[in-house]
């Protein structure tokens, strides 16, 4: 053999080991995940196959997936995709597949979506907790069908789900611990039970908290801990003050305490039936001085059969020495909320923040009519860039932000909300699970970032432009009041001097998105239709160009009013 051959051989073999012949992502979904647990019942004849309208053989997976509507009619009209291109929170939770073998969200899977079938794999153990995140960081990435958007290692990881039991929690070894109940929550045709229940524990000087656990048993709508301010009167403790009886008549001396109480004396809020969030190095949360707590539960009982409810919340303290930022809790809302029956409404909020605030946490709050909660940036480098997005009113996810998204004062955050009232009657803001509101929460600190570390475990690993979503886009989509709107998302793996441009077919610019720095990560953007004078464009093909330092790209979308 000629020796500059067999060298070269080496060299080949040698360059293929050391990972330049790496498997994209889709690939290893196909070869690891699907195949090893999809794939045997949906090939082509199958009944699964017949019945889903859905073949997952290598040869076609990937088209019969990606951006193409379920057969199943109720995912189908909540406007999801088998996997969708959007990218990042919607892209998440716009895939049906996400819906099915998502195993944590059982409970929201069956009780909130009750049409949308069984979890999958049908008959056989979950996805593990490694396929899970693989396949979670693809649809984030905007589902391609090349390069590599997921870390192979994670598929290492081969636990599984398991069910978390309702539990009593341990109490703080610094910091002090509340129970509530258990208590009943009755079965009546307003479905809900909401109170207040006051504990006496007078602090006499500000503590700082740097970790908070609460666990609550399911059928839970959500928990606030209230902090009662000092020399305020206080309630008679450990009484059940409840907001409205079984038939649904409001206790009115409740509902003004709730109404002096929200929003100025909240200090922690939740959703989720177990949070453990332990704040950012150097951070915690200011608990001013005050005479005790004012526990806030609300549980919701859509069965005929009396539930039980019980809450444990963990406050951990830390001495005020050991921390640089002190964190606070606010909120944004609407309260001017009028939606008329039979109609999909989308209301839209504005607010300006006064002073440069660093937001560590974020999630939605609304109710039952909820189908889609955008959150957007306005003003600055986050002007247009979609900052949260869900679709679940009953667990809307917890935002974790480390390093922080930074809001500089005079910039602003818009609530875009959608609702589908179905029934016969007008619907205004309440308390009720069947009424409605619009609410941002946030934990935020402010000074300078220099002591916060910045996170680098879920930065992206490569430089890409996504399509964007929905494309065709108009103005019978979801944008607000009618208007078209379509997402852009990217990736970035490192700090860049960025430029996102929409151009026309005559490659003229109609609006600039983007230009400035920013951080790395996966970024989304929202494009109205509007040019940069905010007058709507025609309908037509455009253009829209990603630069991020030396590297450029450029995708096409198509516009139709």
């Amino acid at each position: 053999m000629n020796p500059r051959f067999y060298f070269a051989l080496l060299f080949l073999a040698s360059l293929a080991t050391a990972g330049y012949a790496q498997e994209t992502t889709w690939e290893k979904i196909q070869q690891d995940i699907l195949n090893r647990n999809c794939t045997g019942c949906h090939v082509e004849g199958s009944a699964f196959a017949r019945q889903s309208g859905l073949v997952l053989t290598q040869d076609v997976a990937y088209d019969n997936l990606v951006g193409v509507a379920p057969r199943n009619s109720a995912a189908a009209a909540d406007g999801l995709a088998r996997v969708s291109r959007a990218g990042g929170f919607p892209g998440l939770f716009q895939s049906f597949i996400w819906e099915k073998v998502n195993v944590a969200e059982q409970d929201h899977f069956y009780n909130g979506h009750p049409n949308y079938g069984q979890l999958m794999p049908l008959g056989m153990p979950s996805l593990t907790n490694g396929e899970l995140a693989f396949i979670k960081k693809w649809i984030e990435a905007g589902a391609p069908s090349s390069g590599v958007v997921a870390d192979p290692a994670l598929l290492h990881d081969t636990t599984r789900y398991q069910p978390p039991e309702f539990k009593a929690l341990a109490p703080p070894a610094r910091g002090f611990q509340f129970h509530l109940g258990p208590f009943n929550v009755w079965p009546s045709q307003i479905h809900d039970r909401e109170f207040l229940y006051f504990e006496p524990y007078p602090t006499t000087e500000d503590l700082f908290v740097s970790r908070y656990e609460i666990s609550y048993r399911p059928g839970s709508h959500h928990f606030v801990l209230y902090n009662y301010p000092a020399g305020k009167p206080a309630p008679s403790p450990r009484m059940y003050r409840d907001l409205r009886d079984a038939q649904g008549n409001i206790n009115e001396t409740v509902a003004n305490e709730i109404n002096e109480l929200f929003p100025f004396y909240a200090f922690i809020i939740t959703q989720t039936p177990f949070t453990n969030y332990h704040f950012p190095k150097g951070v915690a949360m200011r608990l001013p001085a005050g005479s005790g707590f004012d526990l806030n539960a609300h549980s919701v009982n859509r069965s005929n059969q009396t539930h039980i409810g019980e809450v444990y919340v963990n406050l951990h303290t830390v001495e005020r020495s050991a921390i640089t930022h002190v964190a606070e809790h606010d909120n944004v809302g609407n309260y001017d909320i009028n939606l008329p029956p039979h109609q999909v409404t989308t209301l839209t909020k504005t607010f300006f923040f006064s002073e440069k605030r660093h937001l560590i946490q974020m999630w939605a709050h609304a109710h039952e009519h909820m189908t889609e909660f955008k959150i957007v940036g306005v003003g600055g480098k986050h002007n247009g860039e979609l900052l949260y997005w869900t679709n679940d009113w009953q667990h809307p996810p917890l935002l974790e932000l480390d390093p922080p998204l930074t809001i500089e004062a005079g910039e602003g955050v818009r609530l875009i909300t959608t609702y589908n009232n179905t029934t016969d009657n007008w619907i205004s803001f309440g308390t009720r699970s069947s009424d409605e509101m619009q609410f941002l929460f946030y934990i935020y600190f402010t000074g300078e970032l220099t002591s916060v570390a910045e996170s680098k475990s879920s930065l992206p690993t490569a430089f890409a432009l996504e399509q964007n979503y929905p494309n065709p886009f108009s103005a019978k989509g979801h944008g607000s009041f009618g208007s078209p709107e379509t997402v852009i998302s990217y990736q970035l793996p490192v700090a860049s001097e960025v430029q996102l441009t929409v151009f026309n077919a005559l490659g003229q610019e109609v609006r600039t998105l983007i230009n400035g720095r920013q951080s790395p990560g996966l970024k989304s953007f929202v494009w109205d239709g509007k040019n940069d004078l905010g007058q709507a464009v025609n309908s037509g093909i455009y253009f829209y160009t990603l630069k991020a330092g030396e590297r450029v790209q450029k995708k096409k979308m198509l516009l139709v009013r």
